[in-house]
């Protein structure tokens, strides 16, 4: 009996690390292509947007800031080399439209913004990541 305790000590951290190793990863949207041409209107929609909605997290330059509330971790890091939620256009699209959970660190904007927004935040986010 304490043999199968033990075991499952160590077994269930390992499925936790395995399901959120997962859950980082969404081969459907990385699947999904931008159907929004990077022209320079596009990226100044999306900078516009960005500005009002998303530059109180993420930064004026998107190198991320302060958590929200005390004990949270601070906002992603939109312009390095490191990419938490997938680095695809549609995975960005995906991750902008529905949140970060289980918390939802970040939430869903996909009630607050159209889809050729979202596509325009993320070629926006393309531009600055390139700089």
């Amino acid at each position: 009996m304490r043999r199968c305790v033990s075991m499952l000590f160590v077994a269930l951290p390992l499925a936790f690390v395995a399901v959120v190793a997962t859950a980082q990863e969404n081969p459907e949207a990385a699947k999904v292509k931008n159907p929004v041409a990077a022209t320079p209107e596009s990226v100044a929609a999306g900078e516009a947007i960005y500005n009002r909605r998303c530059r109180g997290c993420h930064g004026k330059e998107g190198t991320g800031g302060p958590p929200k509330e005390a004990g949270d971790r601070s906002a992603s890091n939109l312009v390095d080399a490191q990419w938490d939620h997938g680095s695809s256009d549609g995975e960005i699209f995906y991750t902008i439209r529905n949140g970060v959970g289980p918390k939802f660190i970040m939430e869903p904007w996909d009630d607050r913004l159209s889809e050729t927004d979202t596509w325009n935040v993320v070629n926006f986010l393309r531009s600055i990541a390139k700089k």
